[in-house]
């Protein structure tokens, strides 16, 4: 099976987005998406992402069934906005993948807008449950906290890792958990992860980056972040393949899993 994670920037590189999945569809049994919109009105965000994202991939991916989980809504992760939207996660199973469930948890943002942070707001994490070949998986999906920008530990961002071990531990099977972390490779946000008995391969891989000049082209070379996106399995998946290709088609990279 295939299962490809990818922060998909809210569409803000449409074409090159779009002519990606579809090239990747037939082969593809998952896509784990973030930073995903939802509106019935057409027009961009004021960074520039799409509000209505969602329909358009739904459209670019008919074979697959999609399930969106919403994180927040009127707030583009910058700033409120005037007109609906709601921001999440999204995730798109081959439509002859049978399902047992699905859901998400909140992570981080309790208490939100209250709190008075907006940058404080909230995430989730995304999950699938099914079968193949008489085991059970739980493919989780997500969307780490943005800020601070560091994306170094936080009591915030410690809480939140300790939440998704929680979650995974409590889950039977095989465990995959992938997206954008916003965390760099050695906090310790992203070794309790380890810890929790999953195996990271990003670094088994030897990956030294998931962003591209699109996300780092403007920063001095001290400046660039080369890590935010992540993917860890649990020891009894047999991965096949894993890789990070270098495509402009979002302000990350794709990660690609291949495992039987």
């Amino acid at each position: 099976m295939k299962v490809i994670f990818l922060n998909i920037w809210g569409g803000k590189m449409y074409e090159p987005l779009m002519a990606f999945l579809k090239e990747q569809a037939p082969t593809t049994d998952f896509f784990c998406l973030q930073e995903v919109f939802d509106s019935p009105e057409h027009r961009e965000v004021s960074w520039g992402g799409r509000a209505d994202i969602l329909a358009s991939l739904c459209s670019a991916l008919p074979r697959h069934e999609g399930y969106f989980s919403v994180s927040v809504r009127n707030f583009n992760g910058d700033e409120y906005v005037h007109f609906p939207l709601a921001h999440g996660n999204a995730i798109f199973a081959k439509k002859e993948i049978p399902i047992q469930s699905h859901g998400d948890l909140l992570i981080a943002g309790e208490g939100w807008p209250d709190t008075g942070d907006l940058r404080a707001f909230p995430h989730k994490l995304q999950y699938i449950c099914f079968h193949e070949k008489g085991s059970a998986y739980t493919l989780a999906n997500l969307h780490g906290i943005a800020y601070p920008g560091t994306k170094l530990d936080t009591p915030e961002r410690i809480a939140q890792s300790q939440k998704i071990v929680d979650f995974l531990a409590g889950e039977p099977g095989e465990k995959i958990l992938g997206g954008d972390f916003n965390l760099m490779p050695d906090s310790e946000s992203i070794r309790m992860i380890e810890r929790g008995g999953m195996r990271n391969l990003i670094t088994e891989y030897g990956i030294t980056t998931t962003r591209n000049p699109l996300s780092y082209g403007e920063y001095s070379e001290s400046e660039r972040q080369y890590f935010a996106d992540y993917t860890f399995v649990s020891p009894g998946v047999q991965v096949k393949s894993f890789s990070v290709p270098q495509v402009e088609v979002s302000d990350h990279l794709p990660l690609v899993l291949e495992f039987r």
